[in-house]
Formats: structure tokens, sequence, C-alpha cells
């Protein structure tokens, strides 16, 4: 598989990804996160995640809209890296959403976001059915300004 359709094959991952919190289907979370599953986020360096509470933060999500606008996507020996940018249009928290002392509080997230690019860089490996997320961190979100 060349390296395009390797990075549209995880646009069509990250667009499901998406897809499963805005339609509720919250049971397609639980064997998406590996076990292993860390998840982290600039600009809070104490915002830290495991897959339960990253599964926790994205029930807590009452709407939605997203469009990943590029994903690139290498392997690196078995696994894959990617670096994806999603517009976020709108995401909003059920009030009160917090994922732990010492971190961002769901809204605080999405006001950060609304309206911007934010930039994950992402660690992928097939569990024999499917790719599992198990490394996960927003490094950017940068101004929307023409980014198609």
């Amino acid at each position: 598989m060349s390296d395009s359709e390797l990075s549209e094959e995880f646009r069509r991952i990250y667009t499901e990804w998406g897809d499963a919190i805005a339609e509720k289907r919250h049971d397609w979370l639980e064997d998406f996160f590996a076990d292993d599953f860390l998840g982290t986020a600039q600009p809070w360096p104490t915002l830290i995640v495991d897959k339960r509470q990253m599964i926790d933060l994205d029930k807590a999500i009452e709407a939605m809209d997203t469009v990943w606008v590029k994903v690139e996507a290498q392997r690196i020996g078995e696994d894959v890296l990617t670096v994806g940018h999603v517009r976020y249009l709108r995401e909003d928290f059920r009030d009160g959403a917090a994922i732990g002392e010492g971190m961002p509080s769901g809204s605080q997230i999405a006001q950060l976001t609304k309206g911007k690019i934010a930039v994950y860089t992402n660690a992928w490996r097939h569990n024999g059915k499917r790719w599992q997320c198990y490394d996960h961190h927003l490094v950017a979100v940068i101004e929307d300004k023409g980014f198609d």
C-alpha cells in the first residue's frame, strides 16, 4: 500500500472516530483505543489520559462537527504514525465535563479549538482485526486561514 493510500485509510478511520462520537456510538470506542493508550494535549502539560479517561471524555461530547482536512500516514515497522489536521466547526461538552484534577474542562478544550485547526500526532497498531490508537497527542492549534 502506498503512503497516499495509507493516508486515505487513516483519514477514513479518523472520520469514523468522529462519527462514532457525534452519533453516540460509545461501544465503538471500546475497541478503538488500545489498552495501553496514552493521550496528551498542548497547551496543557498536565493533561495526560488513559483509555478509560479518553473514552469518558469522548462520551461527554454532546455535539460535534469536524472535518479532517489533511492526514499523513507513515508505516514504521508494523505500526503506523499519523499527523492529522482537523477543523473543529463545533464541539460541545456536557456541562461540568471534567477529565481530572489539574486538567482542563471540556468547555476549556472546546474554547481552544472552536473554529480552528487542531494538529494531532498518533501511533497505531493492528490487533489482527482493526487499527487501534495507542498514542494520541494534540500538538498544536492553528488559525483556520483557508487550510484546504
